[in-house]
């Protein structure tokens, strides 16, 4: 993942939590090699004229994304089932590469649907992967990957 996707994506992440959640995440610069419970979600973006897509990978902490899902349906945390985590989750990344997709020019880029799953261990991210925290505390972790 070069600087560039490392820049788009720390703004896109930023403006979608920022705006839609009402949660400030900061970026670490190191990956984290944190094993966890939580969400991954994909989402390829592809060019329209050739060349390989790049997939939009996000994962979250269990409570992270049921809290960031709670705010998006406007629902106590505990009340949330997986499916309603996982449409949730869908819709973040959807919206955060749609952000990316418009930073890096919208005629250039096709969205395609997002997919989540729930996940245990290790985030599946490469070593440039970035780190999410929120109040001092590891929630995340962000990749882009080409091909």
């Amino acid at each position: 993942m070069d600087g560039n996707w490392r820049k788009v994506m720390k703004a896109a992440i930023s403006e979608v939590l920022e705006t839609m959640y009402f949660t400030d995440v900061g970026f670490q610069g190191e990956p984290s090699e944190e094993v966890f419970e939580g969400w991954e979600v994909s989402i390829e973006m592809s060019p329209v004229a050739q060349g390989p897509p790049t997939s939009l990978t996000l994962s979250f902490v269990d409570g992270f994304a049921r809290e960031l899902a709670a705010n998006m349906l406007g629902v106590d945390s505990e009340n949330l089932n997986d499916d309603e985590v996982r449409d949730a989750m869908q819709e973040l990344a959807n919206m955060v590469a749609g952000s990316c997709v418009v930073l890096l020019g919208p005629e250039n880029w096709r969205l395609g649907l997002p997919s989540a799953q729930k996940k245990q261990g290790k985030a599946s991210h490469p070593s440039s992967a970035l780190t999410m925290v929120f109040e001092g505390s590891f929630v995340g972790q962000a990749s882009c990957r080409q091909g």
